[in-house]
């Protein structure tokens, strides 16, 4: 009788000692391995052209996710494993020495390795998506092409394999593409084929361009399956006709060979003189190449399974040997004797299509036996790998099992009947159904008299085989089908496990992590013998447990191969393999298990793809247990940085906000009413005769930056080669002389500092910043000029980075999910290397000394070493350890092969248990107890071994770590004398050490609590140890509290990190601190300045002394924060404003004589009522009787004081009363100027007005902005200067008492930064213009001026919408050729319209007269040469020679397929010109037919002498129109603008794209050139910016102007010209002047003088002037009225100067100048297109005006 018992047996020790021995050991993997050995099948069925030969003569086949090199001589595999998902892809290079491989994917990898050792050489990424297609390497083996994508829509791309770069990309086609093939010999020529097409490629500089097939009258448009390149330049290709197309070079169809394979002509491949092709008939032809005779057949062999031959789906062939893969998934072997076929034999076969889910092994000989939904079930010999038998069923098997005699095979199928097999031949002996339901699986007894056979639909029928198969009896009971079935050795009780979850009899939990779903695991198999028991499971992984495991979240060894579900695992008979078996990748796997004690050297698992497989090696081990016996201490501080891997939004606020990155601080807006002051001030106009509206005189320049970055990162703080110091605070990189104390500043950073390093040259440094778009800067130390600028490999912020020993390779890692690293050559600025970290938080990461291409990562319980290789990274895993992988990493350092005793290079890495492990060839060498608490930083200068902990300690070791020396405890007691400051904590936490012999005090020292100091390391046990204090600044937290001295030039600041600090700000020194206990938002000095009072954030205030800030009052009356507190300017009395939405008024005990109930020293006497939300700011009349407070609610309140009653005052009387300075509430009517309307009231946090000077400072909560305005500001938002440096949002703003100086602190960055007040006529700004203007311009970076540079006008660089130009006509703003809204793009085919994925079509018109409304923004003409004109007309370039009189025009260029855009011409031998234009080409699409599809903007450069094209260039984005073009003075670089606001530079020798800027989208951009080979100078309607090459981005500042030197605020710019050679620049005005500019600054402005009739335009907004610079003169030339007037100035002298004028009436009333071009002794005048060219003699000053269309 057979009953469902659902008992649970549990392994219990039998002594309790022995509990936590067995608890653990259970948990623990097992000792032994898991080696792949062998692999049965080939996918046949879903690819083809996927066998290959290298150049051993072996196979190279892939299956599942594994590349196979298959050995047939010695019977022997060897593998490639990188990737992560089903191969898809395989091609190998001429030579058989390469191979490169795709896969399926989000983001599909190409791996390229070695055929020979299997090692990877370079890995491809960020090209395709869902998966690669084809491959094909070009003869040379330096290109590799690849094909990937959806279906519907597949890309073709070409990468420089070696440097893992992308050089060029385009659709391939909007279908499915079957191949691609690189043209015989060529490295330009490239040919792909598929659905009804076969294109042929040219690759051109950066751009694929591609043409149709031309079929002609020789055949129809079909599918092309195949393709080959033959030496001749003619190409093959097979059709799904049967027949073989022969195409020109050209692209047009020669001939056809007809019947070459009836069905279909699948695969063809080029074997010397012969053409071998594979059909869907099953034969290989062969023909020889010249006339495509045929020369040999072979015939299609019947299948080892199936009764026909399958499809040739790929063919290879070496020497006397064809190799052929079928659809049936079967590899053949034929032999030849010349061209006569001696046999075929099969090699290689597996499962077709379908799932694979039975598997047995034999109980005593090493066989295997497998089923699948093919049909079929296979018997495998393990032992010689190969196939036995093979037999095909009607029905497909889903499980089987060997009888345990082993002389039956019973199989379990899918239509709920099961077969008994004989296992010799697999012959059928018996056929029973019970079920109509999927068997799921089955199993002899192991008596063998029993058959249990579990089925889908709940049961398990119980048979006898001595009865011949008779249903004994049904067990009932389970709630869902069966999955799984096991026998106990006795045959008495069974185990029955469901869908349901249910366990019946006896349950192995232990296979289950915590999280696990009930159908991750597919099968399990116990060795009992080794005591170990294997699983596969849905996730593709074969894993390894202990046996038994009873206890949840074992842990396990997991290994990697298959690329679906493992539906099956089996152990052999003798225990020594595991076989496995994949769902639908049809693959049997076949293990060697490695048990511990027979092991040989470990061979490490090299990954691709560290997010799927850091559980893989034997050391990444997922505890999953919730156990925390044996973990080291956490403490608060690892704990907050280990869960700040990414940043977090902030949350709604009243005031403050928690910190983020700076591009994503913009706060919901906050509801205030209507009828508010703000609403009221927002919404201020000017008055109908306005005040002047000018930025103020004064400027501001940072002076100090008090302050040190420590909270969040390590090893940031670093000597410099000549003595000085770097560290970063907020978006600054200090440089620091610490025996003068000042400071320099690199301050192109838009966002926090995280991370800086120093080159091994000791000069140049890398820092990387937060934020969206993170970026690392590599700059000068000396001259802080950025070197190299390296974007878009991280988002969210730059953690960490690395210089590698050579220096000439930088590596970075981001705060992205994924951790994601890259290894830059940050002096090209191009991306090596690129790989996803690690899945936790990642710490740091170093270079190997020895070998810059191997690097360490190191964070939460992991540490890697990387290999680079090709464009991609391997890995293997540190072995931490069994206790140790608990632990986070979290410092390092490496010892170099030269210091070490045995010559290995030895890993430091720092545990956040104190230890520090030396670690070599991957394992760890030893271990040594370090510090108490975590070491976070760890460095090997010289003979010792530097490291500095949690606790405080900075420790000195031997280089063997045998012996701590000395032990330097970070206290008050080592301190040097002379300082004046001390500590804020006794022994911080110790973040960052440099050293530098030979100094006095040569060890750095950064602490948790923003602390430089620098101490002595002595020699001998008896040295004298002392260290000195050299930067102070706020930890963690933010800084809102901000007071300055009534008197002198000290400041005071508090901050959440519970400290008062005294600040000297004219001498740049941190004066002392105190600790007030709890965080504080708001600080005062009293009048007297013997006291001050700070506002708390728990609703407390108190008194402090000054300066020896003891507390000697305080006072508790609100239970929310202190936002503001005031000593009126008597000194009697204190207003205190809380966010309980009132102001409590206090009496000040300045005697000691005031007696109160509540509180020391403070008396309460009122409380300023009616605030309907927080009151934000307050502020004092100067009589000390009024009081003014802002609040949440936009609100603009008074209050009499002492009473506290509310007054109600109109703004027209608020405007004449005379408040005491500074001025601090933002919503003052005197302050209506410095609000935008779309700001809202959280944008500004501060104000504050100066004491004497009429300015007033604001600190804005976005971009960490600091705004300087003109005081009083009324009316609308007024012109301004604002200034960068903080990168939270800047919290408040104070003055001096001379206003001298500026102070400003921002929030979470804790930087406190003192500006200096720059007088106009002060010799700083003096010293400031002559530095750029005198600056040498070849290098133009030299003399980048800093961010603070002021500008006019908020964020008016690039934008148009601060212009006032009512009633400008379109055509007169945007000059020479902005095509935005006149580009000639063809009408959008209306049918295609409802497509999933839009494309952009356009008729083909290229050979019709363009509209004159689609062109009119042309110009139409440039002079080639003083003798030729070239002038454009639609999508051609014509030429005319006007030296003997205007001759016929003539093509000269006529490669374009639509209008033209722009035009340049280099100045250099050979001349060359660059033509632009929206490039389409011909759809192969028969639901568009006579489309063009559009493939974006282009340039072509040609030569101007034949019109020949040289290269053809492209930008990223396809959707734009190039509107401008330049060459650099050299020639070899070509600059472009496009009308989506994006700039591009190429070397257009190498077809290389150097850089790239994308601007804001709205920013009118007009034209640009090149002002130096390295600096391109771009004009916009008000400004000029200069966009600098470092690395491989354009870096971009505004070029500097002061007022006098521009027009009117009606006024804009209009054109621009350069000479490179003097570094001079000249900029064209509406009104007919023009500013001139040298280096970065401008320097003057001429206006021409009335002459006669014609006076110059004054504030004219409809005038296009264009300048021209040449031959020692500046041309400006604009119509005004019906003439064209032609200005000349001369350059000559040492200013521009006004040298003569003549004017010539215009041809037509339509007539207007688009563009001027300068010759020798011509000055030609174009319009648009169709319309007259001006040309004006420069030696006789006659006119001559060319009609070129007629």
């Amino acid at each position: 009788m057979f009953t469902a018992l659902k008992t649970v047996l549990k392994l219990k020790p039998k002594k309790e000692e022995e509990k936590q021995e067995v608890r653990m050991s259970n948990r623990r993997p097992p000792e032994g391995s898991l080696q792949l050995d062998w692999v049965f099948g080939y996918n046949g069925h879903t690819a083809r052209n996927n066998i290959r030969i290298n150049a051993a003569g072996h196979l190279v086949y892939y299956v599942a996710g594994v590349a196979i090199i298959h050995d047939l001589e010695q019977n022997k595999q060897s593998f490639f494993t990188g990737h992560d998902d089903d191969i898809t892809s395989l091609t190998v290079n001429q030579d058989g020495s390469l191979a490169a491989t795709g896969q399926l994917g989000r983001d599909p990898s190409i791996c390229v390795w070695g055929t020979q050792d299997t090692e990877a050489v370079s890995v491809l990424h960020d090209a395709h998506t869902t998966t690669v297609a084809a491959l094909a390497f070009s003869h040379d083996h330096q290109m590799l092409a690849s094909v990937g994508g959806p279906p519907q829509r597949q890309e073709l791309v070409v990468w420089d394999w070696r440097k893992g770069r992308r050089v060029a990309g385009a659709v391939a086609y909007h279908g499915k593409v079957e191949e691609v093939e690189w043209g015989w010999g060529s490295t330009t020529r490239l040919v792909t084929c598929g659905d009804k097409h076969i294109k042929f490629w040219t690759l051109q500089g950066n751009v694929l361009r591609g043409r149709a097939g031309v079929w002609g009258d020789l055949g129809h448009q079909q599918d092309q399956l195949s393709v080959s390149c033959l030496p001749d330049g003619r190409t093959v290709s097979g059709s799904e006709g049967g027949s073989i197309n022969v195409w020109c070079a050209d692209g047009k169809l020669q001939s056809t060979v007809v019947d070459v394979h009836p069905g279909g002509v699948l695969v063809t491949e080029l074997h010397g003189d012969w053409l071998l092709t594979g059909g869907r008939d099953g034969a290989i032809s062969i023909l020889e190449v010249e006339h495509f005779a045929l020369v040999a057949s072979v015939p299609g062999t019947p299948s080892l399974v199936y009764e026909k031959a399958g499809h040739v789906h790929s063919i290879a062939a070496a020497n006397d040997m064809i190799v052929a893969g079928t659809v049936q998934d079967e590899v053949w072997v034929i032999k030849l004797k010349g061209s006569e076929h001696q046999g075929a034999k099969c090699v290689v076969q597996g499962h077709g299509i379908g799932e694979v889910w039975g598997l047995a092994t034999h109980p005593s000989r090493s066989v295997a036996v497998t089923a699948s939904d093919d049909c079929t079930i296979r018997l495998w010999d393990l032992y010689r790998r190969l196939p036995m038998a093979t037999t095909l069923l009607a029905d497909g098997v889903r499980s089987v099992s060997f009888s345990p005699d082993g002389l039956s095979v019973a199989a379990g199928l899918k239509n709920g009947a099961f077969v008994v097999l004989t296992t010799e031949n697999l012959e059928e002996q018996l056929r029973i159904q019970h079920r109509n339901e999927i068997l799921q699986d089955i199993r002899y007894s192991p008596s063998g008299l029993l058959l249990a056979v579990a089925s889908n639909d709940n049961f398990v029928d119980i048979y006898s085989v001595e009865k011949e198969y008779e249903r004994l009896c049904v067990l009932e009971g389970a709630s869902s089908f069966i999955t799984h079935l096991d026998w106990d050795s006795t045959s008495t009780y069974l185990q029955l496990n469901s869908g349901a979850g249910e366990r019946l009899i006896f349950k192995i939990v232990g296979l289950w992590h915590r999280y696990a779903d009930l159908s991750d695991i597919n099968a399990t198999d116990a060795n009992f013998y080794y005591g170990v028991i294997v699983t596969g499971d849905d996730f593709g992984l074969v894993k390894l447990f202990r046996f038994p495991c009873p206890k949840r979240g074992a842990k396990s060894r997991s290994f990697v191969g298959h690329s679906e579900h493992v539906t099956n695992v089996r152990w052999t008979s003798d225990s020594e393999y595991v076989v496995s078996v994949g769902g639908a990748d049809h693959a049997l796997f076949l293990w060697r298990y490695r048990p511990s004690n027979y092991m040989r050297q470990p061979v490490d698992i090299v990954s691709l793809n560290p997010l799927r497989q850091e559980v893989d090696s034997d050391e990444e081990l997922l505890d999953t247990e919730d156990e925390y016996e044996g973990l080291p201490e956490l403490t608060l501080d690892l704990e907050g940085e280990m869960a700040s891997s990414g940043l977090k939004p902030p949350p709604l606020r009243a005031r403050s906000a928690a910190y983020s990155s700076r591009s994503d601080r913009r706060l919901p807006a906050v509801d205030v009413p209507a009828t508010s002051a703000f609403r009221s001030r927002v919404a201020a106009t000017d008055p109908d005769t306005p005040p002047p509206d000018a930025p103020p005189e004064h400027y501001l320049k940072m002076k100090h930056v008090f302050g040190y970055r420590a909270h969040g990162c390590r090893d940031n703080a670093h000597w410099l080669a000549d003595g000085c110091l770097v560290y970063p605070v907020a978006g600054v990189g200090v440089v620091l002389d610490e025996q003068t104390r000042k400071q320099r500043h690199y301050l192109h950073h838009t966002d926090d500092i995280l991370c800086l390093v120093v080159h091994p040259d000791g000069e140049i440094v890398a820092s990387g910043q937060m934020g969206k778009h993170a970026a690392v800067h590599v700059w000068s130390s000396s001259s802080l000029r950025i070197l190299s600028f390296l974007e878009g490999g991280h988002s969210r912020g730059v953690s960490c980075l690395a210089f590698s020993r050579d220096g000439d390779r930088l590596a970075s890692i981001g705060l992205d999910e994924q951790n994601s690293m890259v290894i830059w050559n940050w002096q090209k600025g191009v991306k090596l290397a690129t790989t996803r970290a690690h899945s936790d938080k990642v710490f740091g990461v170093r270079f190997s000394a020895s070998n810059s291409h191997k690097l360490l990562t190191y964070g939460v319980k992991q540490a890697k070493t990387w290999t680079q290789v090709g464009g991609g990274l391997t890995w293997r895993q540190v072995k931490l350890g069994i206790k140790l992988r608990q632990e986070a990493c979290l410092a390092s350092a490496v010892e170099s092969p030269e210091t070490t005793a045995d010559g290995h290079e030895v890993w430091l890495i720092g545990l956040s248990s104190g230890h520090i492990i030396a670690v070599k060839n991957g394992d760890i060498n030893k271990k040594v107890k370090a510090h108490k608490k975590a070491v976070h930083t760890i460095i090997v200068p010289n003979e010792f071994i530097w490291s500095g902990g949690d606790d405080g300690f900075v420790c000195q070791h031997d280089l063997n770590l045998q012996h701590c020396i000395r032990v330097f405890p970070i206290n008050d007691q080592f301190l040097d004398p002379d300082v004046s400051v001390t500590l804020t904590s006794s022994q911080p936490s110790v973040r960052s050490l440099s050293f530098m012999a030979g100094r006095e005090l040569p060890l750095l020292v950064g602490t948790q609590q923003g602390e430089l100091l620098l101490m002595s390391v002595g020699e001998g046990l008896n040295a004298n140890l002392k260290f000195k204090i050299i930067v102070q600044g706020h930890s963690k937290g933010e800084v809102w509290g901000l007071a300055t001295h009534p008197s002198i030039g000290e400041g005071v600041t508090v901050s959440d990190d519970r400290t008062l600090r005294r600040w000297d700000l004219e001498n740049s020194m941190a004066l002392g601190s105190a600790a007030i206990r709890k965080p504080a938002r708001s600080v005062h000095f009293h009048p007297t300045a013997g006291f001050i009072a700070v506002g708390f954030i728990d609703g407390s205030i108190a008194l402090y002394t000054y300066p020896s800030l003891e507390r000697v009052g305080s006072a508790h009356h609100r239970q929310e924060s202190i936002s503001d507190v005031k000593f009126s300017p008597d000194g009697r009395l204190l207003a205190v404003a809380s966010h309980d939405s009132v102001v409590d008024l206090y009496v000040v005990d300045t005697d000691g004589d005031i007696v109160s109930k509540e509180a020391a020293g403070l008396r309460r006497v009122a409380v300023c009522r009616g605030a309907t939300s927080f009151v934000t700011h307050v502020s004092w009349h100067s009589d000390s009787h009024l009081l003014q407070i802002n609040t949440g609610d936009g609100e603009d309140l008074f209050y009499e004081a002492p009473s506290g009653r509310q007054q109600l005052i109109p703004d027209a009387a608020a405007r004449e009363l005379a408040w005491h300075s500074p001025l601090t509430c933002p919503l003052d009517a005197s302050l209506e100027g410095i609000w935008d309307r779309n700001m809202d009231l959280t944008d500004i946090n501060a104000v504050a007005t100066a004491n004497t000077l009429p300015l007033v400072a604001t600190a804005s909560e976005n971009c960490g902005l600091l705004r300087l305005f003109v005081y009083p500001s009324w009316g609308s938002l007024k012109k301004h200067r604002h200034y960068a440096g903080h990168c939270s949002h800047v919290t408040n703003v104070r003055w001096t008492a001379t206003d001298e100086l500026l102070v400003s602190t921002g929030g979470a960055d804790t930087a406190v930064i003192v500006w200096k007040v720059v007088a106009p006529s002060s010799e700083d700004e003096d010293d400031f213009d002559a530095h750029v203007t005198t600056a040498p311009h070849s290098s133009p970076q030299q003399f980048a001026p800093p961010p603070t540079v002021p500008l006019d006008i908020s964020s008016e660089a690039i934008s148009m919408g601060d212009l006032e130009v009512k009633g400008l006509d379109e055509t007169m703003v945007l000059t020479p050729g902005i095509l935005k809204q006149h580009t000639s793009k063809l009408p959008r085919n209306s049918s295609l319209d409802s497509m999933s994925e839009r494309r952009s079509w356009r008729r083909l018109n290229s050979g019709k007269e363009s509209d004159e409304a689609d062109v009119k923004m042309l110009s139409n003409a440039a002079l080639l040469n003083d003798d030729t004109i070239l002038f454009l007309e639609t999508n051609k370039v014509f030429k005319m020679d006007i030296a003997n009189g205007p001759l016929p025009p003539e093509v000269l260029h006529s490669q374009h397929t639509t209008v033209v855009t722009a035009l340049a011409r280099s100045y250099g031998q050979p001349q060359m010109v660059a033509t632009a234009c929206q490039e389409g080409s011909i759809v192969d699409d028969p639901s568009a037919p006579g489309m063009l599809e559009d493939e974006g903007a282009m340039v072509n450069v040609w030569r101007a002498s034949d019109g020949s094209l040289v290269t053809v260039l492209q930008g990223d984005s396809k959707d734009q129109v190039i509107t401008s073009i330049s060459f650099s003075p050299k020639g070899r670089q070509l600059a472009f603008l496009a009308d989506s606001a994006s700039i591009y530079l190429f070397n257009w020798v190498k077809g290389v794209e150097l850089a790239q800027k994308q601007l804001r989208e709205e920013s009118v951009l007009l034209s640009l050139v090149h002002i130096s080979d390295t600096t391109i100078a771009v004009l916009t309607p008000k400004s000029l910016l200069l966009c600098d090459l470092v690395g491989s981005a354009l870096f971009v500042t505004p070029a500097r102007a002061s007022s006098a030197f521009m027009p009117s605020r009606r006024v804009v710019f209009t054109s621009l010209t350069s000479q490179p050679n003097r570094g001079l620049m000249y900029v064209g005005c509406s009104d007919g002047s023009v500013v001139v500019w040298h280096g970065r600054a401008a320097i003057r402005r001429v206006v021409p003088p009335a002459q006669g009739a014609h006076p110059p335009p004054k504030d004219a907004t409809d005038v296009l002037v264009h300048t021209v610079a040449g031959n020692g003169v500046v041309f400006a030339v604009y119509r005004l009225g019906s003439v064209v007037r032609v200005q000349t100035y001369s350059t000559d002298e040492e200013h521009l100067k006004f040298y003569s004028e003549v004017s010539v009436k215009v041809p037509d009333e339509d007539w207007r100048p688009l563009s001027v071009r300068l010759g020798k002794t011509k000055l030609i005048m174009s319009a648009r297109q169709h319309q007259p060219v001006i040309i004006l003699n420069l030696t006789t000053s006659k006119f001559t005006l060319y009609k070129p269309y007629g």
